[in-house]
């Protein structure tokens, strides 16, 4: 079951937000213990210090009992246990709750985790400045625990504060994903036939990039629906004549009652239907030239041999004419391309030649290779095609004024579109000023 984008982003958001809130609680945590047990480290050497003192400079066991009870009546959140011995080992004096016997048998200076008749201790001890009497004083590890707990969660509570942000997540997430729920409107209330750019402003520059995707998509889509429009209609006008000619041929043949009439409109009507035939075959060729229909593999080819393969096919019909036929490629001359675009493009180029030349003229094939590119070259000594018509003989049923309607218009479309898919540029030239017409491919070398 596929998942929305905001529960996703959602559950992501608080897994990471609870990760790190949990992490940051527990160096909290950790940090908040340490720094208490340190302090309370510290009030014990710091009373250390002071019963040190009064012991050091007082030296009376008066003073010591008075401390005593000066200690028992302060503000104190719990009473310290504390000893002072003699260097001989007598006790002098001890707090309140302190027992008679040592706090702890490790009488090495510094602290030291005891545990006194059930009681777990925490000791301190150390020596007077003369050496002595031996000072130990002590706290109860629950009563530092108590405090300690009391502390941390102190610490801690600010970052209970944070755990109203997952609202505030909540809404940040809901106003991120505020355009594309604009975005998805706007596409869901289009017709099929609206491929208009998607206007939609102040969305962040990620949902930018989408829309502009989209644009792009829509906007190649229009292209695409276009072409193909204009490439039905056109076919649709152009099949029109020889096949509406070919049926009256053939209803003229079955009502004629002479045979000879009925073979002379049965002739125009194959000869209608030859037509057809060939204007489907150009129609569904272009339709597979086309961009985004291709789906072709590049080989290696030899164009030298398919120049003289195709070149015989038209040999004939350039002799029946009473034609030169020239054929100048030099062996081998390897290309990767596709063979049959390729020899499709070169049997237009010689078809339309052969119609062009009048009895008598010249046609010259030739094969160049040059330094990055390979020219294919088509000259004849035809009537040529004037300046202007140049550029307009390469669009989809486009015949020159005079052809009397030979051929389907798609030749030199044909040409064009097998030269682009293979990254190719095609260029038309006089012969002669004003008279023939040269037609040069240029095949670019890939490595």
């Amino acid at each position: 079951m596929n998942q929305s984008l905001r529960a996703r982003l959602l559950a992501l958001i608080l897994i990471s937000f609870v990760l790190g809130w949990l992490i940051i609680s527990g160096f909290a945590w950790w940090r908040a213990t340490a720094q208490a047990t340190a302090l309370f480290d510290n009030q014990l050497a710091q009373l250390a210090d002071l019963i040190a003192v009064i012991t050091t400079h007082e030296a009376g066991e008066q003073d010591l009992h008075q401390f005593e009870t000066d200690l028992q009546q302060s503000a104190v959140h719990y009473s310290p246990l504390f000893q002072v011995w003699s260097v001989g080992g007598r006790l002098l004096v001890r707090g309140p709750q302190a027992p008679s016997v040592p706090l702890s048998a490790n009488a090495n200076p510094g602290y030291s985790d005891e545990t006194l008749d059930s009681y777990r201790l925490r000791v301190y001890t150390r020596y007077t400045a003369d050496n002595m009497h031996r000072i130990q004083v002590a706290q109860e590890v629950a009563g530092r625990q108590a405090q300690l707990h009391a502390f941390v969660r102190g610490s801690l509570t600010p970052l209970l504060l944070a755990l109203p942000m997952i609202g505030l997540l909540w809404f940040a997430i809901e106003r991120a994903l505020a355009p594309l729920k604009r975005l998805a409107k706007e596409i869901g209330s289009r017709t099929p036939g609206n491929l208009e750019p998607i206007a939609i402003t102040c969305i962040p520059k990620e949902v930018g990039v989408l829309v502009d995707s989209i644009n792009g998509l829509l906007g190649r889509l229009h292209a695409s629906l276009e072409r193909y429009s204009r490439f039905t209609a056109d076919a649709a006008h152009e099949l029109r004549t020889p096949l509406a000619g070919s049926v009256t041929q053939i209803h003229a043949a079955l009502d004629s009652a002479d045979a000879g009439e009925r073979r002379d409109s049965l002739r125009l009507a194959l000869n209608g239907l030859s037509r057809l035939h060939h204007l489907l075959e150009q129609l569904l060729l272009l339709a597979r030239l086309e961009p985004d229909a291709a789906e072709i593999e590049f080989t290696s080819i030899d164009l030298s041999a398919l120049a003289v393969e195709v070149a015989s096919e038209y040999a004939p019909r350039a002799m029946e004419k009473e034609i030169v036929f020239e054929l100048l490629a030099p062996e081998p001359v390897v290309f990767r391309g596709v063979r049959e675009l390729i020899a499709v493009a070169l049997r237009n180029l010689l078809d339309n030649a052969v119609r062009a030349t009048a009895p008598g003229g010249k046609i010259i094939l030739s094969l160049l290779p040059l330094e990055r590119s390979i020219r294919l070259q088509v000259e004849d000594t035809g009537s040529g095609i004037p300046d202007q018509e140049k550029d307009r003989v390469f669009e989809r049923f486009q015949r020159l004024p005079g052809t009397k309607g030979e051929g389907s218009g798609l030749g030199l479309s044909i040409v064009k579109s097998a030269v682009a898919l293979h990254g190719g540029s095609i260029t038309l030239q006089d012969r002669e000023p004003g008279q023939g017409l040269r037609i040069m491919i240029e095949f670019p070398i890939k490595t």
